[in-house]
């Protein structure tokens, strides 16, 4: 295999890979990777510490297996998993493991129907990701409507803020002496309650909702599966890394509801927690796909939620951020390096 610039091939236990579709997905950058092309990764697997999950995801670009594509928005990848051998810092048991629960699903075809046959060890599986295309429904039209591109999401929701602010400062500040006159800082007061609201909101729907264990009822795990399960397991798919504008007006009309029983200016409350759920979603979107620079805000959130998808699945639930996990002792420590990663 030569090294040109359309591949990026590098040996593991004898085999040959091309990486060149995962380089600026790898949760270690670009760089770390560079230095390999052409050469084994055995080592730097071992010295930089990979779950068993990285070990079975490599299976996804073995360059003599079955697979046809793994380009996330092309053609569906065919079964053609790895077993490696024997190495040191390795769970060689788990991983075949893994490889096991894999042979159970066709992933040429709609995996929601096929959930009943990794239903008893559902949370192994859904937390070892794949670099995989993942298509969910039979029908055309349904598997459509799960493919969401984040540009949708502030087109959708910009012009309903813009409304909610303007229509509610016209109301209750610019209106000339009325009932219920707010001053300017009263306004910004309430539009940060909604904001703070909006945070907590992210982090009890990631930790207790999102990461609800649904058990072996195959009922609970498609719905899990559904709603943020399919985001643990292919965690690459830029289609499914924001939620749809319409279910999620739908969930904000019914968490409303109660909102506008508990504050006085509600609609001001609720343009905040707006403009925190729209920050939330572009801030998850960045940080899977975007180039934050070292010492930004936005690089270690990016490093934060890398370590909840492939380290740790029980911690680092904040993705805009981290406060809620401090509060719970949830936060995830995030190794510190001497170099900085670039993607």
């Amino acid at each position: 295999m030569a090294a040109t610039g359309a591949t990026f091939p590098v040996h593991f236990d004898g085999k040959k890979y091309d990486l060149k579709k995962f380089l600026r997905d790898h949760p270690g950058g670009v760089d770390t990777l560079h230095k390999y092309r052409g050469k084994s990764i055995s080592q730097a697997m071992k010295l930089f510490g990979h779950s068993s999950s990285a070990y079975h995801m490599l299976g996804d670009f073995k360059v003599d297996s079955e697979f046809i594509d793994t380009n996330l928005t092309g053609k569906i990848s065919g079964n053609g998993r790895i077993i490696t051998k024997e190495e040191a810092g390795r769970d060689v048991a788990e991983i075949a493991f893994l490889e096991e629960l894999e042979s159970r699903l066709d992933w040429s075809k709609p995996l929601l129907c096929q959930l009943d046959a990794v239903a008893p060890d559902y949370q192994r599986w859904v937390n070892s990701a794949v670099y995989r295309h993942c298509r969910l429904f039979t029908s055309p039209l349904l598997e459509s409507l799960t493919f969401t591109p984040w540009y949708l999401v502030p087109v959708f929701w910009i012009p309903i803020i813009a409304y909610l602010i303007c229509t509610q400062y016209l109301e209750h500040v610019a209106c000339g002496p009325c009932t219920n006159q707010l001053s300017t800082l009263q306004f910004i007061y309430n539009m940060s309650l909604g904001l703070l609201l909006w945070t907590s909101l992210e982090y009890s729907l990631h930790r207790w909702v999102f990461h609800y264990d649904p058990g072996s009822s195959v009922t609970l795990i498609k719905i899990h599966f559904l709603i943020h399960g399919m985001h643990h397991k292919v965690p690459f798919d830029g289609l499914r890394q924001v939620f749809p504008p319409l279910p999620a007006c739908g969930i904000t009309f019914i968490l409303y509801t109660p909102l506008s029983y508990f504050f006085t200016y509600s609609q001001i409350v609720l343009a905040g927690a707006l403009i925190g759920y729209l920050t939330y979603d572009m801030i998850h979107y960045y940080v899977h796909h975007g180039s934050p620079k070292d010492g930004t805000y936005l690089y270690a959130m990016k490093r934060y939620h890398s370590n909840h998808h492939f380290i740790n699945h029980d911690k680092a639930f904040g993705i805009s951020s981290k406060i809620w996990d401090y509060v719970f002792r949830t936060a995830a420590h995030v190794k510190k390096l001497g170099f900085s990663l670039r993607w």
